[in-house]
This record gives C-alpha cells, structure tokens and sequence, in this order.
C-alpha cells in the first residue's frame, strides 16, 4: 500500500527523535528513498534552528548606565552624611568656651623694644584680638578675650605660644579683656578710652544671613506654589529650595537658636561646610526617592 506524503510528514517529528517503532521507521526510510521533499523536511528538522543574534546592546549599556548612577549616588549621600556628622562633632569638640578675665589666664609683657608680648597659661587653647585706632590716632586700641575647648581639654592639648600684640611696632595707648557675658571690658594695660565703661558685643552678621535664607525660602515655595503643575520648573525649584533649607539646618545643628557670635567667621565657615554637605546629600536623598517611587507598581481598581 502505498502511504501518502502527509502521512509520512506526520511519522517525521517521532522518526528525527528515535521515538518511532522499527516497522515506523521502515515505511518512514522507504518512502524518502523515493521522495525528495519528505527527506528535504525531515532534514530540515534534524538540522538545529540558529536564533538570529541580536548585536544592539543599547538597552544593556542604559541598564548599567542607570545601576552606576545609582551606586553613584548612594556612595555620596552616604559621604556627605559621614562629613556632616564629622563637621558637627569638631565644631563641638572645637567650639570655644570663653573665659572669664582673671590675671594667670593672661599676662602682658612690655619689651624694650615697643613691643608687648602677650603671655597665656596652659588652660588657655585660643584668643582674639581686635584692633582699632585711638581716639585721638596716638595709637590702637586692643580687645581681647580667651578660651579653651572640649578638644584641648581631653584630647590635644594645644599650648599658646607667646604672642607679640604689635609686631609692626604699632602703639598700643591700651589693651581691654572683653568678657562675653556682656559685662563691660576689664583694662588690662595703658588708659582708659573714655571716662566710662566699655562692653564689646557679639557680631551679628550671622543674623542676616539666617533672614536672607528664610526670605529665600518663602520664594521659592511661593515659586512652588505658582508652578505645581509645570513639571520642569517644579523640579528646578525642588533642587534650589534646598539651598536655604541646608543652610538653616546647618546653622541649627553649629549654632543652635544663637544667631550672634564673638567668633563670626568661624561660626559661618563651619555653618557653610555643613550646609554645603547637607545640601549634596539632600539632592543625592531626593533622587534615590524618586527612583524608588518610579518603580512602585501602580495600584490599579
């Protein structure tokens, strides 16, 4: 009996796997002894089928691209983190506790040559010195204060060196110890300026920066406001409104509610350092949020 072509077709799939039956597999060879076709399938079939390749490798590069970035911001927000923690804790290891005027704290040594020299005890770890010129421009007037900090006392001790007031030879008419309690200045050396007592007060530049940043902040949340539904100008805002907020953070943490200061300089270098690292690891945060937020499967009622 002679068997059609579709009925060989079907036996093929079994005959190419070594599943069939001999007496199978013996119609199967006879019949593509004779039929071209038949053996081309069955050929066609033993013959493994090669997946294309495909050689864009665009959306690997975009994956790793994103998994960097990504790494790349958890490293500085967990840095700036550590440096802001490290900030606060030598801001308040150094910070200045001032010492009341008592005479082994300081001493003045007037030298043969003009110059006085100012002799400091061991419990002494910094002074200031301000300068400003007599009334009558027959010299300078100078106030000073000492203190010693946390760090001096149980870590590094730092002994002050002896330390010439007027190295140019300048004159000095009289030299005040300013205490920062707000009582009036102690006369350590010449004569009195006035007739009357004399109070040296804390800077209070630090203040206006602290309004500067507030009045900066209700801008841009008024900007915010405005702009809630433009996404490109929300995100710029977002990024910006996170200066001022760094900054009064960062004043918090070094100066608590103070916003005066014997010590400006130092206190607005320390503030800017920390607000500088508060304000990387905010933009650093904000963006890993939002990542994660993107990649929250929407609920769906």
């Amino acid at each position: 009996m002679k068997i059609s072509c579709n009925i060989i077709r079907d036996m093929l799939p079994l005959y190419a796997e070594n599943m069939a039956s001999q007496d199978t597999r013996e119609i199967v060879e006879e019949h593509i002894a004779s039929c071209e076709n038949c053996k081309k399938q069955l050929e066609e079939m033993r013959t493994p089928e090669e997946l294309p390749i495909d050689n864009d490798i665009t959306l690997l590069k975009n994956i790793q691209n994103t998994l960097r970035r990504e790494k790349l911001q958890t490293i500085i927000l967990s840095v700036m983190v550590t440096l802001v923690l490290a900030v606060i804790t030598m801001a308040y290891l150094t910070a200045p506790a001032y010492i009341s005027y008592n005479e082994n704290a300081i001493s003045i040594i007037e030298r043969d040559d003009g110059t006085v020299l100012l002799n400091f005890s061991e419990e002494v770890s910094g002074f200031d010195v301000n300068q400003s010129p007599a009334a009558d421009n027959s010299g300078y007037v100078y106030d000073i204060t000492t203190w010693e900090t946390i760090w001096d006392q149980k870590i590094s001790k730092n002994n002050l060196e002896n330390t010439v007031l007027n190295p140019n030879g300048e004159t000095v008419d009289s030299i005040y110890y300013y205490n920062t309690d707000g009582s009036e200045n102690i006369l350590m050396y010449g004569d009195p300026i006035t007739d009357g007592s004399v109070v040296t007060l804390p800077r209070l530049v630090l203040n206006y920066y602290v309004m500067f940043a507030i009045g900066f902040l209700l801008i841009c949340g008024i900007g915010l406001a405005i702009f809630r539904k433009n996404e490109k100008i929300r995100n710029g805002l977002e990024k910006i409104i996170l200066l001022p907020i760094s900054y009064l953070f960062a004043h918090l943490l070094i100066m608590g509610l103070r916003s005066t200061s014997y010590l400006a300089g130092r206190d607005f270098y320390a503030i800017l350092l920390v607000a500088i690292s508060l304000y990387c690891a905010l933009i650093a945060g904000r963006n890993i949020l939002k990542k994660l937020s993107n990649k929250k499967p929407k609920s769906t009622l």
